[in-house]
């Protein structure tokens, strides 16, 4: 398809969603990607977000176009947990301070790991990956940085890596190399 004939649609879903993360605002997203965030539990019920240039942030759960979506993601898997969701992270971090001592701790309760070279650890647990994130983002700093590879789906998640960087990755992932 010639850039003649290129959909645009930024009409349909227009980049007006705001996030607001300690302090620092992120977007403009589109719904769409408003509702991936929260697929991946980036984006919870309480999580500060704004609709519209200058809109009020105001918790997600209060913004009618992502409650529906907000339920789904808060209800149970029907599938438990089991020998047969075990996965493989790689966990990739930029620590400050004593955020490796409290990592590590972390990574011991969820399952077994092994420090690969400085920064970067292999993890096997039956943990999901969203749950991983959010027991990671209460270990470290804002001034920490963490990626997460799923080794098994390959799916990533990651922790105050910036707009930059959000942008860059969500480019490359899943991007046709043609």
């Amino acid at each position: 398809m010639s850039s003649e004939q290129a959909l645009d649609l930024s009409e349909m879903d227009p980049a007006e969603w705001r996030v607001l993360v300690n302090e620092v605002v992120y977007g403009p997203y589109t719904l769409g990607q408003m509702v991936g965030f929260i697929a991946e539990k980036r984006v919870g019920p309480g999580t500060q977000v704004a609709e519209g240039d200058g809109g009020a942030f105001l918790p997600a759960q209060q913004h009618h176009p992502l409650v529906a979506h907000l339920k789904d993601a808060l209800r149970p898997s029907v599938q438990k947990e089991g020998v047969e969701d075990v996965s493989n992270y790689l966990i990739i971090a930029k620590l400050t301070g004593t955020g490796e001592i409290q990592l590590v701790s972390t990574l011991n309760r969820l399952g077994k790991f092994a420090q690969i070279m400085p920064g970067v650890w292999a993890l096997r647990s039956s943990v999901r990956q969203a749950r991983l994130r959010d027991q990671l983002n209460q270990t470290v700093t804002s001034a920490d940085q963490v990626m997460i590879a799923n080794a098994t789906t390959g799916r990533l998640a990651w922790l105050n890596l910036g707009l930059e960087a959000d942008v860059h990755i969500r480019r490359v992932w899943s991007a046709d190399l043609d």
